[in-house]
């Protein structure tokens, strides 16, 4: 009997081998930001609920937003695995039910791109929300804020809308390089206007150490630290997106680049967020510490006086005992 003959494997050409590159350092990349956001949640969750008094209403809702930002990444990353090995055989030779693949990474890629627009919003939220706090009676910057939002909710679902519709009808179709500008520039915009309204606060708050004391206590040096890692991480934030728009107009969406930087940008919208938490947890912390350490010296030179005062007491008591004695 004549056994089948198997087909025999055929080596890759070299844009295979690209592409290969391409597809294991976009993974590589996108774990690796998320491994940094998993453990500075972890870190997060032991600041805040260490701590002896319960967590806050606000605490609690930053802690589910940064479970569900990071629940986010963890299923884009591993959307966009599933959807390059499913692109692997499509590479190869004699590839069988190819309408049924492509249909599934289409679905798998709208997918990915709806989880990162919903975490760029949620991230959004978070900025302006610490931006909202600091203006709690100035209805202007409210009203600045709630546009700004409003902007990057409606930009990125409507160029998720977009991207969806590219891949229901032209599998893998980039789009126009304008197109970018349809979800970059409104969260731009959002975070830049947050950024500058957290450093026009950090700058008031200078101008008022200066003018009321002189030597300021350590409460307000804290603040003044906080407010200024606020306003650097933002500018390093605006400056990602910057980025990411000068890539994508220069390079076009199938480069390299391109690529990379759009598989890292949802973990970055999540570290962001997750470092402005961890500073305020952080630093509340310290807070505490230092107050329980001032009430227990308060605590301990209290006792220290009340025992003197005990062994004059004695001291007094046994001489007049002497006196009476002799």
């Amino acid at each position: 009997m004549l056994q089948a003959q198997q087909p025999s494997s055929l080596p890759l050409s070299n844009s295979d081998l690209a592409v290969l590159k391409v597809w294991i350092f976009e993974i590589a990349i996108a774990w690796l930001f998320h491994g940094v956001n998993a453990t500075l949640a972890l870190t997060i969750f032991h600041a805040i609920l260490s701590r002896q008094n319960y967590p806050s209403g606000s605490q609690l809702i930053l802690l589910t937003l940064v479970i569900f930002m990071l629940i986010l990444a963890t299923t884009y990353a591993t959307l966009n695995m599933l959807s390059i090995l499913l692109q692997l055989p499509l590479n190869g030779y004699s590839v069988v039910n190819v309408a049924n693949v492509i249909q599934q990474i289409t679905y798998l890629d709208i997918a990915e791109e709806m989880l990162a627009r919903l975490n760029y919003v949620i991230g959004d939220g978070i900025v302006v929300w610490r931006a909202w706090i600091m203006f709690p009676r100035n209805l202007l910057v409210k009203g600045i804020l709630v546009v700004c939002f409003m902007g990057s909710l409606g930009g990125a679902f409507a160029d998720g809308g977009l991207a969806a519709i590219r891949f229901l009808h032209s599998f893998a179709d980039p789009g126009k390089k304008k197109d970018v500008l349809i979800m970059t520039l409104p969260l731009l915009i959002t975070n830049m206007a947050a950024t500058g309204l957290i450093g026009y606060k950090a700058w008031l708050h200078g101008q008022d150490i200066k003018k009321t004391l002189k030597d300021c206590g350590n409460q307000i040096s804290r603040a003044q630290k906080i407010l200024m890692l606020l306003v650097e991480s933002g500018m390093i934030y605006c400056g990602v997106w910057i980025t990411y728009i000068i890539i994508s107009w220069s390079t076009g969406p199938s480069s390299v680049a391109f690529q990379t930087i759009a598989s890292a940008l949802p973990s970055l919208a999540t570290l962001y967020p997750i470092l402005i938490v961890l500073v305020v947890a952080l630093e509340r912390s310290r807070e505490e510490i230092r107050s329980r350490n001032d009430m227990s010296l308060s605590q301990s030179i209290r006792f220290v006086s009340v025992q003197t005062a005990t062994s004059q007491t004695d001291s007094q008591v046994e001489r007049q005992t002497e006196v009476m004695s002799e």
